[in-house]
């Protein structure tokens, strides 16, 4: 199937009209601390973690696990990160997990950004990766 991709226009326009929609930020913790959409409703569930010396890859064990503790397979998501590929990735993944409504953002923050649109660094509960990822693994 193949993946929906949204410009940041389209993003923007798509999660601030539909209260259900959210964006979800599938890069790394320090990334999405540094630097995010501000949206109605975000969470950061990183698709790859990266090693801090050599920069490799390595898959987020717990990425599907977290998405179908804190999402409904038919829940309105829009996935961005800082290149398009990762964004596509996890959307692709999701959409193999069964998930029926997912968008990747192109261009991710930077896109968000060159268009002008709010950005925050704002990490709290409900919005963080840990704390999502902590009641996903207790009721695992």
């Amino acid at each position: 199937m193949e993946i929906k991709v949204l410009n940041p226009l389209e993003a923007f326009a798509a999660l601030d009209s539909d209260t259900s929609a959210t964006y979800v930020d599938v890069r790394a913790v320090a990334e999405f601390a540094i630097r995010h959409p501000k949206t109605k409703k975000i969470v950061n569930v990183p698709y790859v973690f990266f090693h801090p010396t050599t920069k490799e890859t390595h898959a987020n064990d717990s990425f599907l696990l977290v998405m179908n503790d804190v999402f409904t397979k038919d829940a309105r998501l829009i996935l961005g990160a800082d290149d398009g590929s990762r964004a596509t990735d996890a959307a692709a993944a999701l959409q193999a997990d069964g998930f029926t409504n997912v968008a990747a953002m192109s261009d991710g923050t930077p896109g968000w950004q060159k268009y002008n649109l709010a950005t925050t660094a704002d990490n709290r509960p409900g919005t963080s990766y840990v704390s999502l990822l902590t009641p996903a693994k207790r009721r695992k």
